[in-house]
């Protein structure tokens, strides 16, 4: 005859998962201080941009009233190494991007992996509910025959 009940729902593979959502934490604050940076660099060229605007209508406005040609070399000068600046912050801005879609990769992998696990555990769940209560009813149908066949 079972008396007992069936021992705590464990699942097997939980020291995994909880590894597995510690390197999701990790590799999602990995993200977010790439995101961080690439907004600063947009932010920086952004920047440039305007420095770049305001630098051509200065100089169109100075060579209207007619500056003398040192003065809009050196203007061209700057806006020739402006531009330099944004060729450099626009590949940087390719490369950080690039690396932020790889890291978003990674955390969507990471994140695919738990929820498979957490299915697992579901189904096992789910499987130990189910036996508990086979057991349970088995359990049940002895004590009352057990009573019945004590009782006569």
């Amino acid at each position: 005859m079972m008396w007992g009940r069936m021992k705590k729902f464990s699942f097997s593979l939980q020291r995994l998962l909880d590894y597995k959502e510690q390197v999701l934490d990790i590799e999602r604050a990995v993200l977010a201080e790439m995101n961080a940076v690439l907004r600063t660099l947009e932010a920086e060229l952004e920047a440039f941009g305007r420095e770049r605007a305001k630098r051509i209508a200065k100089l169109r406005e100075k060579a209207a009233e007619g500056i003398p040609a040192i003065e809009m070399e050196a203007h061209k000068n700057f806006l020739t190494a402006l531009d330099f600046a944004i060729k450099n912050k626009v590949r940087q801005i390719k490369l950080q991007s690039a690396a932020a879609d790889k890291q978003q990769g990674k955390v969507l992998e990471v994140k695919a992996e738990i929820s498979a696990m957490e299915k697992l555990r579901g189904r096992k769940l789910d499987e130990y509910n189910y036996k508990s209560q086979k057991a349970d009813e088995l359990f049940i149908e002895e004590f009352v025959s057990h009573i019945r066949c004590s009782g006569q």
